[in-house]
Order: C-alpha cells, then structure tokens, then sequence
C-alpha cells in the first residue's frame, strides 16, 4: 500500500521518536523509559510492556481497554502502547524497533505471507522472514495459549519452517462495497451479482442524483481494495495463483488480456463512479462521509463496519463482493486477508512480558472484546461477536473465502513503483495519474517486471 515518502527519513525519525521517546498514547515519557531500559524493562518497581500498533479507532479503544485490565491483574507490569499511522508509516516503525530491541509485542498488517517458493529464483525475502531468521521474533511453539487459536489459522498465518511465530487475531473481507440499505430500498435498487448490473446499479443512481461510491484515495492503498475482487475472479480465469506462477515463469504478464481487463474495469469505477475529488479524501473522514448518506456506496474492508456505525448508529448499511465478471457464482464470494497479526519480540527489552501479554491477550474472555471491536471474523473457535454484520453481511459469501492478490504476490527485488508492494497501483491511471489508458500502465509494469529479473 503505497505511500511517497522517504523511508530513510522517516526510519531515522522513529528510530529517534519512538525509540526515545516512546510516543504511546499511553503517556509515557522519554525519562521514565530511559531509566525502565536501563533497568531491564522496568520503571521504578514496574516492568515495561512494549507494544507497537497502528493508528486506527475502533481497535485502539479495544486495546486500552485489554491493556487497562492487563495492568489490573498484573500489577507489577505497565503497557506502553505506541501507534503511528498505517502502511508505509508503520512499517517504518517496524523495522526502526525490532531491529533496536525496542519492542516486546509488535502487530503485522497481515498474517505471515510472501515467502520465496522454488519457482520464485531472486524473490525478495520479507520483513519478517528476515526478522525470524535473524533471531529477532520469539519461537511461540510450546506456548500453551497457542492452543487457543484455530490450528488451520495458525498454520496459514502464524507459521514459518515448521515453528508458529505469529498469531493472527481475525480474518477480514477486502473486496466488498459497504451499502446504504435505505438508499437502495428508497430507489428500488437491489445488490448486483455481475458485472453488467453493477454498472446499470452505478449508473441508476447518478442518473437520480446520487453518487455511487466513495473511497479514500488520498491514502492510496483504499484503492487496491475493489481491485482485489476483480484480480481475483478475472487473473487465470479466477484462479490467481496459476497467474501468479506464470508471471514468474514467463507463461503469462503484466500486459496479458487478463491483466489490462482488472485495471481497465478499475479505472472505469475510477472515471465515471467515485466520489468527486476522491484523490483528495483521507482514509479517517471517508466512513463518516458514508454514513451520512451521501454516498449510496464505500469501497472499504469489512473492519471498518465498526467505525461506520459509531459515526451513524442508526444507518441500515451492508456489504457484498464487487462482481467482477458475469459469472455470478464465481462472483460471490470475498477475497480477503488475515489482519492484526501478533509478534514477541525474542530481543526485546521484556521477552516475558511480552509473552505473558499475549497469553492474556489469548484468553477467550478478553480476545472476545478484541474481536467485537475490530469486526473481524474470529480465528478462536466458538466465539460469539454477536453481530449481525458478521453473520448476516459477511457469512453467506465465506464460503470459498479466498486470499487477496496482495497476500499471495510475491514481488521481485527491486521491482519499479508501478508494482512495488505487490500492489496494481491504480492510482496512476487517470484522473489521478498519468496514464490514460489501462495498457499504457499494464505495459509498464510488464517492463518493470522483466528489469528487475535476476541477472
């Protein structure tokens, strides 16, 4: 998910900031930290709990909330938890603190992902398979709350070489639009399931006056989010993993017919069915601008359905896949990821308290609080989010719940920017970009791709 900024910069900034200073909302200060590392981890009688998050509302409130009660019960410990922004930001911070030993537990965007296969000669090897094999990430193994979790998640998400070193606390849809039910039940207006009522949908409702979709493509990454139902039913003929294994073994390309159809239908949502100024709008107003009805529709993940209805208790909102083809059958079901995904850091300057965090953490009673709040669908079993969303937006399409594009690319070394971070980068077609057309893009990632094969 790509952000313009200087990663130098920004490194050597939170290497400063954060490292320092602790920036957590929690309030801690630069001189209390430095005496807890200078004794172990602890300030004054307390040892010192790192954790490092994201910025994002409804899971932070949650998190307080786990760490509060942490803290209660015991006492001898105190949580410092620091968040930055997401994506590009965070992972910044990442790597700034688990390579200074500053952080005993450290979320990941998603579970453990994108290690190079046999058929992937020069791949670049991930943040955090460098940091397990570097014997930065604790061995989480012979944990007993590992039993906690679901065994099938936990080896998808959580596992590397055999070893389970992450723990990954939901799964979530990415490919859906959220819906304003009243506005669709006020014009007679139904949910699409191809590709053709999708677009009559979108143009019914300019056609009454009402703009269709939102998104928030001031932060970028929002726009990969639609994208990943169209990869994912379109590349290989809904089988991406073949694709992807062909752009590697050079049986299919970036420029393929399959290829320029994904961006080709991404930029006709783009010119004709976003908001206006969509370029402009941040990822923190783009819900609220939803639930206030003035948009029938919000590109957006499945976590966020928390956030809409604090900003508008009273709208009656859903959530289905974006119909990439005029299949419909193929079309109905999410693509999506594994979210907030656990480490312990194995250098960190409180190892044990990282770990006894985290089996707190695992207990079903506070998970449940968790899970709840972020709207994820559960990796514990029998966990009741009692929420209508999940059971009734979310369940009927998980049937052959599928992993996003994103999860499965693995990139070159030093692919160009049209197709860093195994992202489509639609953001550069027009009208926020400079190509005009879908294949002028698609041809050059094609020329990407090959310059940064091995020599």
């Amino acid at each position: 998910m790509v952000k313009k900024i200087t990663a130098l910069v920004v490194a050597s900034a939170l290497t400063l900031s954060l490292a320092a200073c602790g920036g957590g909302n929690n309030g801690g200060n630069a001189a209390s930290n430095d005496q807890g590392n200078a004794a172990g981890g602890s300030t004054g009688e307390k040892k010192v709990v790192k954790i490092l998050h994201w910025k994002q509302e409804n899971i932070n409130k949650a998190m307080e909330e786990i760490n509060k009660a942490f803290e209660e019960k015991y006492p001898e410990y105190k949580v410092e938890y620091t968040t930055t922004g997401p994506d590009d930001e965070y992972k910044q911070a990442q790597r700034a603190r688990i390579t200074a030993n500053d952080v005993d537990v450290m979320a990941d965007l998603s579970g453990m992902r994108l290690s190079p296969q046999e058929w992937t000669p020069g791949a670049k090897t991930p943040d955090w398979q460098q940091w397990i094999e570097s014997g930065l990430i604790a061995d989480l193994s012979d944990q007993a709350f590992i039993k906690n979790w679901n065994a099938n998640d936990i080896e998808k998400a959580g596992t590397f070489n055999g070893k389970v070193y992450a723990v990954p606390t939901g799964k979530v849809a990415m490919s859906g639009l959220f819906y304003n039910k009243q506005i669709f039940e006020d014009n007679g207006l139904s949910v699409p399931t191809t590709w053709t009522e999708f677009l009559k949908l979108c143009d019914d409702l300019k056609a009454k006056g009402i703009t269709p979709i939102a998104v928030a493509g001031k932060d970028v990454w929002p726009l990969k989010l639609p994208v990943f139902a169209l990869q994912a039913k379109i590349l290989g003929g809904g089988n991406q993993q073949k694709w992807i294994e062909g752009v590697w073994k050079g049986e299919t390309a970036y420029n393929d017919a399959e290829a320029v159809e994904v961006l080709d239908k991404m930029k006709t949502i783009q010119d004709n069915y976003m908001i206006d100024g969509f370029m402009g709008i941040d990822y923190a107003s783009v819900p609220s601008i939803f639930a206030a009805g003035k948009t029938a529709m919000l590109a957006d993940g499945s976590w966020d359905a928390p956030t809409i209805a604090t900003a508008n208790p009273d709208l009656k909102f859903g959530y289905f896949p974006l119909p990439a083809t005029e299949d419909k059958t193929k079309n109905a079901s999410f693509v999506g990821k594994y979210d907030v995904t656990w480490y312990v850091a194995e250098k960190g300057p409180n190892k044990e308290g990282g770990l006894k965090w985290l089996e707190f953490f695992s207990q079903p009673e506070n998970y449940t609080k968790f899970v709840k709040a972020a709207g994820f669908i559960p990796t514990q079993d029998n966990i009741s989010t009692e929420s209508e969303f999940i059971d009734n937006e979310l369940t009927p399409y998980l049937g052959d719940f599928e992993l996003a594009y994103e999860i499965m690319m693995i990139n070159r070394e030093n692919v160009g920017e049209h197709l860093a971070a195994e992202g489509v980068h639609t953001e550069y077609l027009a009208p926020g970009g400079e190509f005009k057309t879908a294949k002028e893009l698609a041809d050059v990632q094609q020329k990407e791709w090959e310059a940064a094969a091995p020599k």
